[in-house]
């Protein structure tokens, strides 16, 4: 049977994590440096958080480009791109199904990071240069869902 550590690992270190600092305030005259060792596996849980983070931003940036770009010439290069990273996502989602409740948020985050992408002079090369929207035009789970693209609004 397998364990919780391997079928949702970013569960897991959250759960082993606060069972240590528990542990700590029931025992505090144990001689092992647990607040450490709990906020380590802490973070391992945290870095497939921000792994996650981080892919979402980088599909964010090439749906944002393929949704607004007027230069046809990059898109098989920003498809690429997003193809990917997409089954990456899909990867730390079943390694960590925990992660599936956070994915809005992850979404919103790694879309926030994508728009400082782009400065003004990238702006130029959209079919909207004045600014970019300030929440994702592109709905959750088509972000991540393979062959799903973004309406071509800069090759109209």
């Amino acid at each position: 049977m397998a364990t919780r550590y391997e079928t949702d690992f970013y569960g897991w270190t959250q759960e082993q994590a606060a069972k240590l600092r528990a542990l700590m305030a029931e025992r505090t005259n144990l001689d092992v440096d647990i607040e450490n060792i709990a906020e380590e596996i802490d973070s391992l849980g945290r870095s497939n958080y921000h792994q996650l983070v981080s892919r979402l931003e980088e599909i964010a940036i090439h749906l944002l480009k393929l949704h607004y770009s007027t230069h046809l010439d990059c898109e098989n290069v920003w498809k690429s791109s997003v193809r990917g990273h997409r089954p990456r996502v899909a990867r730390l989602l079943r390694e960590s199904p925990s992660l599936k409740p956070r994915l809005s948020e992850a979404i919103k985050e790694g879309y926030t990071d994508a728009l400082r992408h782009f400065s003004d002079d990238k702006l130029v090369e959209l079919c909207m240069p004045e600014h970019l929207p300030e929440l994702s035009p592109f709905p959750v789970d088509e972000c991540i869902r393979d062959e799903w693209w973004p309406e071509m609004r800069g090759h109209n």
